[in-house]
C-alpha cells in the first residue's frame, strides 16, 4: 500500500476540549500501538498518521492538530528538522519527541528544535497521556533527571563557549523583573499556566500575560525556547 497521511474522522467537540493529535513514525507498528494507546482516552483524538517528516509537514498544514507524536529518526526528513519547520510556520502546534534512548544530547536538539515534550518510544499509556495533556496545558515535559542532564550538557557547551551571559547567537534581551525570573523558573520546571498561578496567587490571565512578556523579552519562539535561552544565559540555573 501506497504510503501517505492517513487521516481519521474529523476530532468531535474541540468545543469538548479534546487534544487533537497527529502521529508521525515511519514504522507501522509504532503508529499503531500508540494509536491504541491514545484512542482508549476520551481526552484525546488521532487525527491522523504520517510516515516521515514529509508527510508530516502536510499532515500539519492539512489537519492542524493541537500536538505532534513526532520520531526522532525517519529516513529522509527526520524528525528534528521536521519539528523546526513546522514550529516556523505553525508555532502554536505543540510537539513531542520520541525517541528509542534516554539521551540527553537529543533532548538537548528536540528542545532547540521547538518539541515541547520528549519520550521513549516505551513510555507507558498513563505517561503518555500525562505528557499530551501537561502539553497541551502549555507545559514543557521531559523526564526530570533527563531533563537535568540535558540542561547540563546545554549550559556546558553553549555557556561556557559564550564567555558571558549573551547567547553568541542570541540578539540582546531586555532585563527580566525578579517576577519574570521566579515565572521562568516554573515554566522551566513545566509548570503550566495554572499552576504557576495557583503556586504564586495569581490570577490565570496575569501569569499568561508574564509569560508572553518573558517570551518577547528572551525573543523566544515558544516556553520552552525561553527556557532553553535562560538556561543558555545564565538567567535560571
Amino acid at each position: 500500500m501506497a504510503q501517505g497521511i492517513t487521516t481519521v474522522d474529523e476530532a468531535k467537540g474541540m468545543g469538548g476540549r479534546q487534544i487533537t493529535v497527529l502521529i508521525v513514525d515511519d514504522h507501522m507498528i509504532a503508529r499503531e500501538g500508540l494509536r491504541s494507546m491514545l484512542e482508549t482516552s476520551p481526552d484525546v483524538k488521532v487525527i491522523g498518521e504520517a510516515h516521515d517528516g514529509n508527510e508530516a509537514l502536510e499532515g500539519v498544514r492539512s489537519l492542524e492538530p493541537d500536538i505532534v507524536l513526532m520520531d526522532y529518526k525517519m529516513p529522509g526528513l527526520d524528525g528534528l528538522e521536521a519539528t523546526r519547520r513546522i514550529k516556523s510556520d505553525h508555532p502554536t502546534v505543540s510537539i513531542i519527541m520520541m525517541s528509542t534512548y534516554e539521551d540527553e544530547a537529543i533532548v538537548v536538539d528536540a528542545m532547540r528544535a521547538g518539541a515541547s515534550g520528549y519520550l521513549v518510544k516505551d513510555s507507558s499509556r498513563d505517561l503518555l497521556l500525562h505528557t499530551l495533556l501537561a502539553v497541551a496545558s502549555g507545559g514543557i515535559l521531559v523526564k526530570a533527571t533527563l531533563l537535568q542532564r540535558a540542561l547540563g550538557l546545554m549550559r556546558g557547551n553553549d555557556v561556557r563557549q559564550a564567555g558571558s551571559r549573551q547567547s553568541l547567537h542570541s540578539p540582546p534581551v531586555e532585563a527580566l523583573t525578579s517576577r519574570e525570573e521566579t515565572i521562568l523558573r516554573l515554566m522551566a520546571e513545566g509548570k503550566t499556566n495554572r499552576a504557576i498561578a495557583d503556586k504564586m496567587g495569581f490570577a490565570e490571565v496575569t501569569v499568561k500575560k508574564h509569560v508572553q512578556d518573558i517570551i518577547a523579552k528572551l525573543y523566544a519562539s515558544d516556553r520552552t525556547h525561553a527556557a532553553i535561552i535562560a538556561m543558555r544565559l545564565g538567567v535560571i540555573d
